[in-house]
């Protein structure tokens, strides 16, 4: 058996475990988010996505996610191409196109978003509480 591709993952180190909704998977450690996407796909065989829609490099913006690191105490959106994996990384939504599946291989509904407590405020939500007249 060769194991993970390097040319995708690079040397791979150890494994960390991040958690995607109620699922955990082990993950190299220190590539970015969207290269343990395409592990968590193409090792794994847990996720689908159309990988060419994705640019890997910060430019066009296309693979937005809400995420909470180990040490943050609120969610957080960003990049999956710009946020490297850490251990205890938690995922609440997934980029546009990307399709977790069960361990039967069958496509997840929903994976759980963040406590809406902790989830960050929009602008509107942010005026609403506030007692402010929300602009559009």
């Amino acid at each position: 058996m060769s194991g993970p591709n390097k040319a995708i993952y690079g040397e791979i180190e150890r494994y960390v475990p991040i958690r995607i909704g109620a699922y955990t998977f082990d993950v190299p450690d220190g590539i970015p988010l969207i290269r343990a996407f395409q592990f968590i796909q193409f090792e794994l065989g847990r996720m689908t996505c159309d990988w060419s829609r994705f640019c890997f490099n910060d430019t066009i913006g296309c693979c937005h996610f809400e995420f909470r690191g180990p040490s943050d105490a609120a969610a957080d959106w960003g990049r999956a191409c710009c946020q490297r994996v850490v251990a205890g990384l938690e995922v609440f939504t997934l980029p546009k196109g990307s399709v977790l599946l069960d361990e039967a291989g069958q496509p997840v509904e929903s994976i759980a978003a963040a406590p809406a407590r902790e989830r960050p405020l929009s602008a509107r939500q942010r005026a609403a509480a506030a007692g402010e007249e929300p602009t559009s």
